[in-house]
């Protein structure tokens, strides 16, 4: 069984995404889309049309109206991407969840925004991926062959980072308890932020970090999957010392269509993705950069998960 996996793909600095073809000859199963899939913002004044944070100033009809624009322009006319999409559903094999950018703005928390906004952002990701098992929810799980797979939704309910503040609402962290009770060999834990790696991650929400890695402490055969930092890595588990607990292995997947300059320089142009090759008693995956395999990455990850899974 594959999974193709990553993240952060901007449909205004790469109208033409070649990279969707790579992924569709390779023929997977599933096609897992962890967060940013349209960026409602980006960069900053005086270089962005759509600077971080202009979104917060918008009337909630011009904040539809872009949004929608936004997932009109990645989900149907990027040819690419649609005949992966496509393929993919005729499988029932496509699934996404969100992050930050394709919910509101950079670094958006759902507790800070207001519920015309956020019920805006509901609707059109409904419409356009199609894949919740869980309405109206944005967290929701499915059954694989081989995995039982479970999506998070790291924004709807967030609040600012601290010490005893909220990621997940109770009611997702009820539905995780419920879920990860399964006979099926694999369990992959899907969200849009890292556990550990990047400016915004679960770090920064100790109490909820240590709750979720407690539910999973002891569980056999666990990944988290995520986006967000805009490039690939692999991270086994870590133990937090000031916690007292210890991650899941990390399979991290982001940047598919994304740069920074915007200049038109190949060592700024980021298309990065992923592909988790799933067995009864073997796992395996492969990081690329476009079409070529990140070799290194790729051997690390895979003598780890050999030596353990």
């Amino acid at each position: 069984m594959k999974i193709a996996f990553t993240s952060c793909f901007r449909y205004e600095a790469f109208p033409e995404q070649k990279e969707w073809d790579y992924i569709l000859a390779q023929n997977p199963d599933y096609l897992f889309l962890l967060g940013d899939s349209i960026y409602m913002d980006f960069g900053y004044f005086p270089f962005s049309k759509e600077p971080v944070g202009k979104p917060k100033h918008y009337s909630t009809e011009k904040f539809r109206a872009i949004m929608n624009t936004k997932y009109r322009n990645q989900f149907e006319k990027v040819n690419s991407f649609k005949t992966l999409v496509d393929t993919m559903r005729e499988k029932n094999g496509f699934y996404a969840i969100w992050d930050d950018h394709d919910f509101a703005w950079d670094n958006s928390k759902g507790a800070l925004i207001c519920n015309e906004k956020k019920n805006i952002s509901r609707e059109l990701f409904h419409y356009y991926t199609k894949c919740t098992t869980n309405m109206p929810h944005v967290f929701y799980h499915v059954d694989t062959p081989l995995a039982r797979v479970i999506f998070l939704d790291n924004r709807t309910d967030a609040e600012d980072s601290g010490a005893n503040s909220i990621l997940l609402s109770e009611e997702q962290f009820l539905f995780i308890e419920d879920k990860i009770e399964h006979s099926l060999p694999y369990t992959l834990i899907c969200g849009g932020l890292t556990l550990t790696e990047g400016n915004e991650n679960w770090t920064k929400y100790p109490a909820q970090l240590t709750r979720l890695c407690n539910l999973l402490e002891g569980r056999k055969k666990v990944f988290f999957l995520s986006g967000d930092i805009h490039y690939n890595d692999f991270k086994k588990p870590i133990f937090l010392k000031k916690l007292g607990c210890t991650t899941p292995p990390q399979l991290i997947s982001s940047g598919m269509q994304i740069n920074y300059l915007g200049l038109g320089l190949g060592f700024d142009n980021k298309h990065n993705w992923a592909m988790l090759s799933l067995e009864e008693d073997t796992a395996a995956v492969t990081f690329y950069k476009g079409s070529k395999p990140q070799k290194k990455l790729t051997e690390e990850a895979n003598k780890w998960i050999q030596q353990n899974y």
